[in-house]
């Protein structure tokens, strides 16, 4: 199981190693979600921001799209959750497992939390 991670060094880790500056919401012990990882992952013709939390043992994955706006939508498919939103130029996917209250709840927590 991997170590919460704060997010100023999620921050930093994209900022040094990718030129990304992005906000990535904290840990919030309170809303039982725990940041654990910070990551780019392949997208299209380049890589994204890709940070990872734990809720109730579970993995909840947030990506960041920089420059790309799409309409708000919510996409179920093969037992996950896929929450899409945009503000401003940057578009923001939540995929969570579906069916599960502590999951949907810390997913209202990061979808507050970024900016």
């Amino acid at each position: 199981q991997a170590p919460p991670l704060e997010a100023e060094d999620a921050e930093a880790l994209f900022a040094n190693r990718y030129g990304w500056d992005i906000h990535v919401p904290p840990s919030s012990p309170g809303d039982g979600i725990t940041l654990i990882q910070a990551r780019r992952c392949l997208y299209a013709s380049g890589t994204i921001p890709h940070v990872i939390y734990r809720v109730g043992g579970q993995d909840v994955s947030l990506f960041v799209l920089e420059g790309v706006t799409r309409r708000a939508a919510n996409i179920v498919s093969m037992g996950y959750e896929s929450r899409i939103w945009s503000r401003g130029a940057t578009t923001y996917v939540l995929v969570l497992p579906r069916g599960n209250r502590q999951v949907a709840a810390a997913a209202q927590y990061v979808m507050q939390g970024v900016r």
